[in-house]
């Protein structure tokens, strides 16, 4: 029995060092994913013009394909449009607040708005 263990001991201990290892780093990814959640922002073409997706963990979130708290139904002119109020409304659910955003907030950006958007729905 010691002659086994002289021949095979180190390497034996070398297989569960690494099963250990691999085992724990797969333990840690899995801590990790369940304490972080994957936030990502993508603007969307839709047949109105342009939208945003607020993806987490690749699910849909938030999926705005028209131009929120306008009377109507329009997308927003360009992919910068969509995409800088997405970012606005990202940065809100970051800060824990609801994710809304205002006629008002979206003129002070510089987003183009429709003429009907003088009035809310």
């Amino acid at each position: 029995m010691a002659a086994f263990f002289k021949k095979w001991g180190l390497s034996i201990l070398m297989v569960v060092g690494i099963a250990f290892c691999v085992w724990f780093g797969l333990y840690r990814r899995r801590q990790f994913k369940k304490d972080h959640v994957l936030v990502e922002l993508k603007a969307i073409q839709t047949p109105l013009g342009w939208g945003y997706d607020i993806l987490t963990d690749g699910h849909p979130y938030i999926h705005q394909d028209i131009i929120p708290d306008i009377k109507g139904q329009y997308g927003f002119r360009t992919r910068e449009d969509a995409l800088a109020v997405g970012q606005k409304v990202y940065d809100k659910l970051e800060q824990k607040q609801l994710p809304i955003i205002s006629i008002v907030e979206m003129r002070q950006m510089g987003i183009y708005l429709p003429d009907s958007s003088n009035l809310k729905k």
